[in-house]
Formats: C-alpha cells, structure tokens, sequence
C-alpha cells in the first residue's frame, strides 16, 4: 500500500502517530560485474585467471635503490675514461709507418679538383687517405678477444685478400657461400729474406667448453715478396683451409686475417686436426706468448659472415650436424595484483 492510498482510506483523527512502513520495489543486492576485462592491467597483457581473494594489499614502505654517490653524478664520457685508465695499452707489433705528407694543393689545383668532382670524375686514392683501423678494430673488439685487453699493434705490412666475388677489408660483410674456397693473398714484401705466417681463425664460432678461437686455415713460412696463390707453393700449409661455419641463429661471426713475421722458418705449431671442428680450437693468445720471442705480428684485416645453407653442406661434410641456435627471452613481468593504489592512479593500470 502506497502513502497516498493510506492517507485516503484511513481518516486523519484515526491515523497512526508513526507513518507506516511502505512497500518498496525489491532493490537488486548485487554487484555491478564489468567483465573480466575489468581485472586486466591493460589490454596487452596475457590472461592471468585468478580470484579477487589473491589480491596482495600494496606494500607501505616503497622499494629502495640503493647507488653510489661518487659514481652517480659523474657523466657517461667520464665513466668511459676511468674504464679506460684501468688497462694499460700495450703494443706488441712494429712501430707504426711513416708516411710522407700530404704535399697542399694549389688554388689552381683545387679548382680543378672541384670541376672533376662536380662532374663525378674525381677519383680518391684510398691508400693515400688516413684510416683509422686501429678505431673499427677497437670497436669490434678484435684484438682483444684474440691477445686480451689491452693488446693492440699497427699495420704495417699490406695485405690483399680476395676472394672469388668480393675482398677482405676492416668489418665489411661476406656471403659464408662466398667463402667455399681459398682466397689468393697477396703480401707486401717489407724485407728481403724474412717470412710470413698467415692465420684464418673465426673468434665467434667456437661452440665447445674448450676456450679459444676456431682456426680455418693457416699457412706458415711465406718467403718474402710471395704470395699463397694458385701455382704459387713455395710455403708450407699447416692446417687445411675450410670455410666459415657460422650456426643457425648465432648471427655474425667474425673471421679475421692475422699476419705473423719472422727472420727463419717456423717449426712450432699448436697441435691441430683439420678433419674435426674441435680439433682446430686454439688460443691464439698462447701461441702468442710462447713464440713472442720469434714472431711479431704485422698486419690483421676482418669481415663479417652468417648461417647460409652451404654452412650445413660443409657440417654434414665434415660428418657433423647443423646446429640450430634460438635466444630464450625471459618471461614477462607483470606487476602484482593490490586492491587499492597508493595514490590516485587510472583503474586499469593499479588493478
């Protein structure tokens, strides 16, 4: 019964001193459900199920990050420089070369330089320019994977690699189907009389617990003024040549050229087995170091190379399996349910 229809049925002299309670429409007892959708941190996020009674309440005390004052107001260039005065830089090669100058151009020489090279005639001899290789070497941290850190020595022989379609630089990429056979190396002759030991090793290709670099191929007591060409066997081949090998996912691989000289012929060689891949695993640093007395290295040239299929030919080949390598990443991290934020933050990102 309503309040109206109460009021008009009973007189006022013989209504109750209270107002009656009066019927009301039946409210619904329930809470408003949005959803799973409701419960997710954000829409890039996986499903996670799980019941509002796992709601962890937000921790009072925030998190500390403890740092080192002295090391956190110095700049990133300042960082760099005390990395750098920690290890004492060490050449163990020949004093660099001296190259005569530069002669200075003439006006009219420069005018005439400008013509040329407005007309894309002008033709720069690259040998005659400065290259700093010792800075991309340094970069690729090649010398120190192969003598350790702070080992470094100057080019000071020149060396030509070829191969079939493309040369051997500083850093530049090779096709591994490219690298099947032998390059032809030339060699410039510096001093008559001496000798020249040439080793091809992979520094990233060694998947053994044996520490050292994969050796591809070396070539040892090259006359002066020789070369290793085709016709040309006037050295001696300590292990046989094979290409690059580098497995299925564990990107680019790098193969360097490094040159040794020396005054006689050499007879101590690491002990190796060209017909296995874990028998061509040496430590070019130890070689090094129980010859330093007898070879000094002069010149190093590296390129970069990948997995193709001629890869899996020469491991099957040589009676192995190709390898296939994948990157495990690290499961996603998702931030801890709490039932009410800190502070004001949007629904869906403190749920």
């Amino acid at each position: 019964m309503s309040a109206k229809q109460y009021a008009r049925l009973v007189p006022k002299a013989h209504r109750a001193q209270r107002t009656p309670v009066i019927d009301r429409p039946m409210r619904p007892r329930m809470i408003a459900w949005a959803g799973p959708a409701a419960f997710y941190p954000n829409r890039f996020y996986e499903i996670d199920k799980w019941y509002k009674g796992r709601i962890d309440k937000p921790e009072q005390i925030p998190k500390l990050h403890i740092i080192e004052p002295t090391n956190h107001l110095h700049s990133l260039a300042e960082l760099f420089e005390k990395e750098k005065k920690k290890v004492t830089p060490c050449n163990i090669g020949f004093a660099p070369r001296q190259r005569d100058p530069a002669l200075p151009k003439t006006d009219k020489q420069r005018e005439e330089m400008e013509r040329e090279a407005r007309k894309m005639k002008l033709l720069v001899d690259h040998d005659s320019t400065n290259f700093a290789t010792l800075a991309i070497l340094n970069h690729y941290k090649v010398f120190e994977h192969l003598f350790g850190p702070g080992i470094y020595f100057e080019n000071v022989q020149d060396i030509d690699i070829e191969y079939p379609e493309n040369s051997v630089y500083y850093g530049n990429t090779l096709l591994a189907s490219t690298t099947s056979s032998k390059p032809q190396v030339r060699i410039e002759s510096v001093k008559a009389g001496g000798y020249n030991t040439l080793f091809m090793v992979n520094l990233d290709g060694n998947p053994f617990e044996k520490e050292g670099s994969v050796a591809h191929w070396i070539v040892a007591n090259i006359p002066d003024g020789n070369g290793i060409e085709k016709g040309n066997e006037c050295f001696v081949q300590v292990l046989d040549y094979v290409q690059p090998l580098p497995f299925c996912g564990s990107g680019y691989h790098r193969i360097a050229f490094v040159l040794f000289r020396h005054d006689k012929p050499m007879n101590t060689f690491p002990t190796l087995n060209s017909n296995s891949l874990d028998g061509r695993v040496f430590s070019m640093s130890h070689f090094y170091k129980q010859n330093e007395d007898v070879i000094t290295p002069s010149s190093i040239a590296f390129f970069q190379t990948s997995y193709d299929d001629s890869v899996k030919q020469q491991l099957h080949k040589m009676g192995l399996k190709s390898p296939l390598y994948e990157y495990e990443y690290n499961e996603p991290l998702k931030p801890d349910q709490k039932e009410f934020p800190k502070k004001p933050q949007p629904f869906d990102l403190y749920v």
